[in-house]
């Protein structure tokens, strides 16, 4: 029998000096006494009764709550002075149906003042967040309170939630702008892997006008399926609208894939299907992302967990090959089929064991990869582009934000002409940090449990310390590890699910724009309404706790009166 060893994090905290364990000791015991008092008291685990009256109220308060958030989010990011969505000069034809029009006086440089629907619209949108975490949080210490609750009741909440984000026009990110414009080059039968969108007519159509300037100029970075989707949606549509419109659906039905079989992975690993579903399919980043704004992420999340799903229940050639079509949306996928080969020899297997089925699983989805991409005739040009995201130099990525302090550092010190090299080791790196900890975290795994738990954790590996960062992409591994996760892990992903949703900001020199040049009674007032809405969830936090410790330290006293 294989002993059971410690996390190599684990072992290499006991290698530390005593002293040093001894002091990190005493600050994590000092940290969670002082949070005690203001977490949320632990509810004792009840059998999920469909008739139970309070459960059925519960669940319809969030329920509500969570559909007022959606639209909130809806009704903020609609407005044409919202800066949740992108605009469309006049003259062009219109992005979406309502709000994406660009004022007249934006488009001749003349700065307006700022209007009331603008921080109406920041004050819906934010605020709009806030429900939907809070309903978020609740429903899934709900569902982990009752077990085994209905996933036919949770999917008509999900539903609900999702109904606003279907009619939204795209938001906090302008990709799918560049989907549709490769669409229409693979439509006219121009390869993206030759050409960027700047080839339909830099100011000629409204393709080209609403594609990001940065990717504008740069190769498609996607797989051959997701190009040759695009090129058959715009030569039924030819129309910004119509692509558009596809895209949402695909997103949709990547989103049904996971609500399909997330449950079924949970199963598998031994874990509540329902707390699951809530945790990762309802997922905020999952409804505003990669619903509302229409990632391709989110058809390569689900084919990825069909995947994985059906080849753990022994439909391993079918697995495989779904995987690998999800490779060849985005090439993230991938990490799927090193995991199915892996795990094909069983968990007691030895690493000699394990390099069979791995060749199999890699040799099945090559010749397939090969064939599908032979068929859709535009060759392997996304192996190549695949470093296009790097043009992105972005504050948000911890690696980029590290090389590019290094180098105004080294400016300042009078080494500027370092401060390329000083990025490029810095996100390079990451990257071998990153390929190093999911190496080590697939050889400690042995499938189930520690497997799923290893992959999703080499996801958020490889998005953190990799050379670009975007909010969606952390759903890679929330979303698999949504099954899974259990005690500080968990607390972990919740906050990093709230802070990185908050992050996605669109258009923020807009909104900075608009703030410098406001009334500044009107900035104080909206900046006080945001603020409100984001921190009132705390208020019965603090006082709980603020209780809590008046009773303890009345206690005290008690105690110290009767000793004396």
């Amino acid at each position: 029998m294989r002993r059971d060893r410690a996390s190599w994090p684990a072992q290499t905290y006991r290698r530390l000096p005593a002293v040093v364990r001894a002091r990190a000791d005493l600050l994590f015991v000092r940290a969670e006494a002082a949070a005690a008092p203001f977490r949320d008291p632990v509810a004792e685990k009840i059998p999920y009764d469909r008739a139970d009256p309070v459960l059925r109220r519960r669940v319809l308060q969030l329920a509500l709550m969570g559909l007022l958030g959606s639209t909130l989010i809806f009704a903020g990011a609609s407005p044409g002075s919202s800066p949740f969505t992108e605009k469309t000069p006049l003259g062009y034809a219109p992005a979406w149906f309502f709000g994406s029009t660009l004022p007249q006086s934006v488009i001749l440089s003349k700065a307006p003042p700022p209007g009331q629907s603008f921080y109406l619209s920041l004050v819906a949108f934010y605020g709009g967040m806030v429900l939907l975490m809070r309903a978020w949080i609740r429903l899934a210490r709900l569902a982990r309170e009752r077990p085994d609750m209905s996933l036919r009741l949770l999917g008509g909440v999900m539903a609900l939630w999702s109904l606003p984000m279907l009619f939204v026009a795209p938001l906090l990110s302008k990709d799918v702008y560049s989907y549709v414009a490769q669409g229409e080059m693979t439509a006219h039968h121009i390869s993206p892997y030759l050409y960027g969108p700047q080839i339909l007519g830099s100011g000629a159509n409204s393709y080209a006008n609403l594609t990001d300037r940065l990717w504008l100029y740069h190769t498609s970075p996607y797989g051959p399926v997701f190009l040759w989707l695009g090129g058959v949606f715009q030569g039924v549509t030819h129309s910004e609208l119509g692509g558009l419109l596809l895209w949402r659906a695909v997103a949709l039905v990547g989103v049904v894939l996971l609500a399909v079989f997330i449950p079924r992975l949970a199963r598998g690993a031994g874990r509540d299907p329902g707390a699951a579903f809530v945790f990762s399919v309802m997922n905020p980043l999952v409804l505003v992302h990669l619903i509302g704004g229409e990632h391709n992420d989110a058809l390569m999340l689900g084919l990825l967990v069909a995947g994985l799903a059906l080849a753990r229940e022994r439909h391993r050639l079918l697995g495989t090959l779904l995987i690998a079509l999800g490779g060849l949306v985005k090439a993230p996928a991938l990490l799927g089929l090193v995991y199915v080969g892996w795990e094909w020899a069983g968990p007691e297997a030895d690493w000699r064991r394990r390099i069979v089925p791995i060749a199999k699983v890699g040799a099945i989805s090559l010749c397939f990869m090969a064939a599908v991409t032979q068929a859709i005739g535009l060759g392997w040009g996304w192996v190549t582009a695949l470093s296009t995201p790097d043009a992105l130099r972005s504050y948000l990525d911890p690696m980029t934000a590290i090389g590019l302090w290094a180098g105004d550092l080294a400016r300042v010190l009078g080494q500027g002409g370092a401060a390329h090299l000083l990025l490029t080791v810095v996100r390079g790196t990451g990257a071998v940090l990153a390929a190093a900890i999911g190496v080590v975290l697939l050889w400690r795994s042995r499938g189930g449990r520690s497997g799923l738990r290893a992959m999703g954790l080499t996801m958020l590996a490889v998005v953190l310390l990799g050379p670009v960062m975007q909010p969606w992409y952390l759903a890679w591994g929330v979303v698999l590890l949504g099954p899974v996760a259990e005690g500080r892990l968990r607390g972990v992903l919740v906050w990093l699910t709230v802070v990185v949703t908050f992050l996605g900001i669109g258009e923020a020199h807009w909104i900075v724009q608009e703030f410098g040049e406001a009334n500044p009674v009107v900035v104080v007032l909206a900046s006080i309404g945001m603020l409100a809405l984001v921190f009132a969830p705390l208020v019965p936090k603090l006082r709980r706790g603020r209780q809590v410790l008046r009773a303890r330290r009345e206690a005290i006293e008690v105690m110290t009166e009767v000793s004396v």
